[in-house]
């Protein structure tokens, strides 16, 4: 198996010291008022297409001509919404009692110590663990590797 190595992996940035929180919350400010810049640029791509699915007709039809509420367009779309979430609960339980008694998957496939150890420059120790666990906690290098297994919980079958 042709891994790389970790230390040089474009993925695996790991900085020396903490960033401090101040910064990360104005970095996490500056972040939020650029998504909102973003949305509100999207208001006027939006309202078109309000306008021409026609919710401003239904706003003129519903509510501006007669200048009061008609109550019996509210109580169709109550009417509607409650058809709409009966028939979605419906569905969703349906596809439970059919899909949620079986567990179609399958067990893992048995994956040799070896190629565990090359792919993660790990020991034949902890690369044999490793291939055998369903639950592991592992001691890691500065450079990302294995040194070690704090906890494992081996495959059901494989003690």
């Amino acid at each position: 198996m042709n891994a790389q190595n970790p230390v040089e992996h474009p993925f695996i940035y790991r900085p020396e010291t903490r960033v401090p929180t101040a910064t990360r919350t104005l970095h996490g400010a500056i972040t939020l008022v650029a998504w909102m810049i973003y949305a509100y640029l999207w208001l006027p791509v939006l309202t078109a297409i309000a306008w021409y699915l026609g919710v401003r007709t239904a706003f003129v039809e519903i509510y501006v001509r007669n200048n009061r509420i008609d109550n019996g367009v509210f109580l169709a779309i109550g009417v509607m919404a409650l058809i709409a979430i009966a028939l979605l609960v419906g569905w969703a339980e349906y596809n439970r009692r059919k899909f949620g008694r079986h567990d179609r998957r399958g067990a893992p496939r048995q994956v040799d110590a070896y190629d565990v150890g090359d792919s993660m420059f790990a020991p034949l120790e902890v690369s044999q663990r490793l291939s055998r666990a369903k639950l592991i906690r592992l001691e890691m290098s500065h450079d990302a590797r294995p040194l070690g297994v704090h906890h494992d919980a081996p495959m059901p079958g494989q003690l």
